[in-house]
């Protein structure tokens, strides 16, 4: 056990309820001083595990490889099941982007941007650490070096889902940038566990890895990852979503829960006992997938997810920062910081040259790539498999380059991606606030307003001031990266247009962008059927020149009026009062929840 500290007359040894509590206590502080900072709050929670890892093993006399940090890690390790939920639950939503009208939406697009991305990571990878490696590592000879780079590129691949999704739910980022994140988030995902198993199997076939296991139950693995997941995930989306359609959706939220906790034991009982498995982010994306086809109203259970699942997040990312080898970073030297810059130099290249094989890139900005660097959860998995299966010295290199690039990408990759959706105007301004919920009550303490309320709640106060919304105005709420129609596009680009769009209302401008009007549903549903009628319209004729739009200037308080008087659910905004020129959309729905917001004491 590990020698206790102590403070007076008490001696603590902590135990897994400790240890989460204390990392629990730590991410609140540090989410709330990165809202204050303004940086993503994954950030904090990554830090707070890390502060608590020094802080515990410092006061513990418990530095690397002793039997102090032994049992410190052991005390983490029945925490093992809020990983697997919340790795689980993140990968299930992710797999939502799968719906077949989104994947009929921005498909063959996003595809193209996938395989260049994913193709140039893994090239440059592969012959940068090579070229590097071949000067700078001479313990590696033989054929240990190009076995190493071989699958340091497929792991390079990967872009953390957790992470990523994180920060577009944490700033409620909407629009074809963030579907493009959340795609190739995605894609990447499911290529980098495909990708890294075969050349696993590969590289053992030819003789370059000598297993620890034998060779058929190699082949039986990577079945079982693969192929076996997949299936394994297409059975149990059928099921939940059975599950969802017959039960309470309390009992469906159970169901999950206990899902993915027995799915990420299971997966390390079949390693353990049998040297096979399936993967459990396969299956979870798998099963996402599945539902979000074939689930009868399947946003109802995906937004109770993000709703209940935020506690479990937040140990899940304080769990990960106490499990960042802040200590390997060190031993990167050149060949592991090859690694870092070729894996970065891929994904920001990669997502360039696909935008501009797309020949499409309306919407998609240049700096996609640099949304993509998180990386985490998958790699960990993955280096765990090399660990256990491959005792080459090498495999030991590769454990310290890879964790060791994780620290660099999971502290630099929210702040890069929350610039890459502020540029791109797809977060709203009031959530770049440092006290969203408070924003529009400023000059007010928080303190007093507590004492305020709880006067009110003993009988002893029987007014309470009223947040004036005032000051908040449509730029703070409105979202400026939209696709808008062309005035002569013609009803079969119109019909195109709303089925790719997620928004009701559907703004019609000139090539100057000066609005024309707004098209909505009920402005198409007759021409539809209407054989003559469809091939001589086009988008300028379907518009209503009545719908009014709003400056950016205008007030929320004012807004409100204009929304009840157009009885819509969105409104274009443009630049000034008075002018045509089209820079966004406000929602009816954003500007609810930020005056719900202002009358509701913090």
């Amino acid at each position: 056990m590990p020698t206790p500290v102590h403070f007076g007359v008490l001696a603590y040894v902590p135990g897994p309820g400790m240890m989460f509590g204390l990392l629990l206590g730590a991410a609140i502080i540090a989410g709330y001083l990165a809202r204050m900072v303004r940086i993503p709050r994954i950030v904090g929670y990554l830090l707070a595990g890390a502060a608590v890892h020094t802080i515990v093993h410092f006061a513990y006399d418990a530095p690397s490889g002793s039997e102090n940090a032994r049992q410190l890690t052991a005390a983490v390790e029945p925490l093992s099941a809020v990983k697997d939920l919340a790795l689980g639950l993140i990968l299930f939503s992710l797999g939502s982007i799968f719906e077949r009208t989104h994947v009929r939406a921005v498909g063959g697009r996003i595809l193209k941007v996938s395989l260049a991305e994913c193709g140039l990571v893994f090239a440059l990878v592969l012959l940068g650490t090579l070229a590097v490696g071949y000067f700078t590592e001479p313990s590696l000879c033989g054929a240990a070096l190009p076995v190493l780079c071989l699958l340091l590129a497929a792991l390079a691949v990967e872009t953390a889902p957790a992470a990523t999704l994180y920060v577009l739910h944490e700033y409620e980022a909407k629009g074809p940038m963030s579907d493009a994140i959340l795609t190739l988030t995605a894609l990447s995902s499911s290529a980098a566990i495909v990708l890294f198993h075969v050349a696993f199997q590969v590289l053992v076939s030819f003789g370059l890895i000598q297993p620890i296991h034998s060779t058929s139950s190699l082949w039986v693995g990577l079945l079982c990852t693969t192929l076996g997941s997949v299936v394994l995930g297409v059975l149990l989306g059928f099921l939940v979503s059975i599950a969802h359609a017959k039960l309470p959706l309390a009992e469906t939220l159970l169901i999950f829960f206990a899902l993915f906790i027995v799915l990420g034991a299971g997966e390390r009982h079949l390693q353990a006992q049998y040297g096979i498995t399936y993967n459990t982010l396969l299956t979870a994306l798998v099963i996402g997938a599945v539902f979000g086809n074939v689930g009868i109203d399947a946003p109802k259970l995906f937004a109770a997810i993000q709703t209940l699942g935020g506690p479990v997040f937040v140990g899940f990312f304080a769990l990960a920062g106490y499990s960042l080898h802040v200590a390997d970073l060190p031993r990167l030297g050149l060949f592991g910081a090859a690694y870092v810059a070729c894996r970065a130099a891929g994904k920001l290249a990669g997502c360039a040259v696909g935008r501009r094989w797309t020949g499409d890139v309306q919407g998609l900005k240049p700096y996609l790539g640099q949304a993509l660097l998180c990386q985490a959860s998958i790699a960990i998995g993955m280096v765990h498999f090399v660990a256990l299966n491959w005792g080459d010295p090498a495999a030991q290199k590769l454990q310290e380059i890879v964790l060791g690039a994780i620290v660099v990408f999971e502290l630099i990759g929210p702040l890069l991606e929350k610039s890459v959706l502020r540029r791109s105007g797809e977060v709203k301004a009031i959530t770049l606030l440092r006290r969203p919920r408070a924003a529009a009550v400023e000059g007010e303490s928080i303190t007093l307003l507590t004492l305020g309320a709880m006067a009110r709640a003993f009988g002893l106060s029987r007014h309470g001031r009223s947040p004036d919304p005032a000051s908040l105005q449509v730029r703070h709420i409105m979202r400026t990266n939209v696709k808008f129609l062309r005035a002569q596009a013609s009803l079969d680009e119109v019909l195109r247009f709303v089925e790719q769009s997620r928004d009701n209302h559907f703004p019609v401008v000139d090539e100057h962008d000066d609005l024309l009007g707004v098209i909505h549903f009920s402005d198409i549903h007759d021409m539809i059927y209407d054989p003559v009628m469809r091939d001589l319209v086009t988008a300028v004729d379907l518009a209503d020149a009545s719908t009014p739009a709003v400056a950016t200037d205008l007030p929320l308080s004012e807004l409100l009026a204009v929304f009840r008087a157009a009885d819509i659910g969105s409104l274009p905004v443009v630049e000034k009062a008075g002018g045509r020129r089209t820079v966004g959309i406000v929602e009816q729905r954003d500007l609810l929840r930020v005056l719900h917001r202002a009358q509701t004491p913090d």
